[in-house]
C-alpha cells in the first residue's frame, strides 16, 4: 500500500511540475534567416535558464500576424517575445524611429551593436517603450541597407519618381522624399509579389534579408549605399514579465542579454556571406561617391533638419549626435 502510495505521489509531483511549464510564444515576420535565427536562440535560452519553467518556441513567416498585428499581442501579453527591427515599433515609441535617420549610424552590425550600448538616446528609447508595455532587452545591429531595384541605378536621378518599400518610420519616408522617390509602407510579406507585378520599383534591405527570402528573384539589382543601418531591438511584454516570479524574471532577461552577443555574430558572418552570394546571383554595384554625397547633403538639409525642429523628436535627435561624437571619440 506504501509503495502504491509513493508511486502515485511521485506521479502527481511529475504532473505537477509538467503543469508549471509555461508555452511562451516568439513571433517573427521573417522565415529561414539571421533574423530568424536569432528568435530561434531567444526561445532557446528563455527555455534553458528558466530550467523548462517557460517553454519557448519561436513562429516565424508571420504566422503569428504581421509585425504591428504582433506588437499590439505582446502589449496584451498574447505574444511573449520578438527580436526585429526597431522602426517597426515607431508608430507605438515613435524614439524609436530616430535610429532610422539616414547615414546616422556605422554600418557593420558590430559597429551598431556598440554604439547603441553606448547611447543615452537608447536608454531613453527603452524608458519609453516601458511606458507602452514593452521591455527592450537590448538592441543589436543587423547591419548597412542598400537599394534592390528591378531597374539599374548609377545615379540619385535614376531612383526619383520610383516606389521603394519602406520601414513605416518617419525618417526613411522622409529621406525617400527628399531624394525624389515615392516610399510605399509595407510588411515584408507582401513585397516579394509586389516587386513581381511592378507595382514597387525597389526595397532596401541588408544582403541577408535580401537572398535568404529570395528577394533577388523578383529584382536583380543591388546597389550599395549603405544610407540606412538597422537596428533590430530584443523586446518582451512588460504585462507578462511583470507577472513572474522574479527567477523567471531574471531568466529573461539573461536570455535576452544573451540573444543581443548571438546576433551580433550571426549577422555580421551572415551578411558578409550574403553579400558573396548576391554577387553571383544578382547585379552587384556600388553608388558612385559622388551620388552618395548628393543623397547626404539631401538628407541632412531635409529630414534631418525637420526631425531636429520637431518638438516630440528633437530631444532624440540632439542626443544621438551627442552619442555619435562620444562614439567617435573612442
Amino acid at each position: 500500500m506504501k509503495s502504491i502510495l509513493a508511486i502515485a505521489f511521485a506521479c502527481a509531483s511529475l504532473f505537477a511540475g509538467v503543469a508549471l511549464a509555461q508555452n511562451v510564444r516568439i513571433g517573427n515576420a521573417t522565415a529561414n534567416d539571421t533574423q530568424a535565427a536569432a528568435n530561434d536562440k531567444l526561445a532557446e535560452l528563455i527555455t534553458k535558464y528558466s530550467n523548462g519553467k517557460l517553454k519557448a518556441t519561436a513562429h516565424h513567416g508571420e504566422s503569428l500576424g504581421n509585425n504591428g498585428q504582433m506588437i499590439r499581442g505582446l502589449q496584451a501579453g498574447s505574444i511573449h517575445g520578438m527580436v526585429f527591427p526597431a522602426g517597426f515599433m515607431s508608430s507605438v515609441v515613435p524614439e524609436l524611429a530616430m535610429f532610422d535617420l539616414p547615414f546616422l549610424l556605422p554600418g557593420a552590425p558590430a559597429g551598431i551593436t556598440a554604439f547603441t550600448a553606448q547611447s543615452k538616446a537608447a536608454e531613453l528609447m527603452k524608458e519609453e517603450a516601458s511606458k507602452k508595455g514593452i521591455l527592450i532587452l537590448g538592441f543589436h545591429g543587423i547591419g548597412p541597407q542598400s537599394f534592390l531595384t528591378n531597374f539599374p541605378v548609377n545615379k540619385l536621378a535614376d531612383i526619383q519618381g520610383k516606389k521603394f518599400r519602406v520601414i513605416p518610420s518617419p525618417p526613411r519616408v522622409g529621406a525617400y522624399q527628399d531624394w525624389g522617390a515615392v516610399a510605399r509602407p509595407m510588411e515584408l510579406g507582401e513585397v516579394y509579389t509586389s516587386l513581381q507585378q511592378g507595382t514597387l520599383d525597389g526595397m532596401e534591405n541588408p544582403p541577408d534579408v535580401i537572398f535568404k527570402m529570395k528577394l533577388h528573384e523578383a529584382a536583380k539589382y543591388y546597389t550599395i549605399t549603405e544610407h540606412f543601418a538597422f537596428v533590430s531591438n530584443v523586446i518582451v511584454s512588460k504585462r507578462w514579465v511583470d507577472g513572474l516570479p522574479k527567477d523567471l524574471q531574471a531568466a529573461v532577461t539573461r536570455a535576452g542579454q544573451e540573444t543581443v552577443k548571438f546576433a551580433d555574430q550571426a549577422y555580421t558572418k551572415s551578411q558578409n556571406d550574403s553579400l558573396e552570394s548576391l554577387k553571383k546571383a544578382a547585379t552587384v554595384t556600388t553608388m558612385p561617391a559622388a551620388e552618395l554625397a548628393k543623397m547626404k547633403d539631401l538628407a541632412q538639409k531635409g529630414v534631418w533638419k525637420r526631425m531636429e525642429a520637431d518638438p516630440a523628436r528633437g530631444k532624440v535627435v540632439k542626443m544621438l549626435a551627442e552619442d555619435v561624437a562620444r562614439f567617435t571619440k573612442k
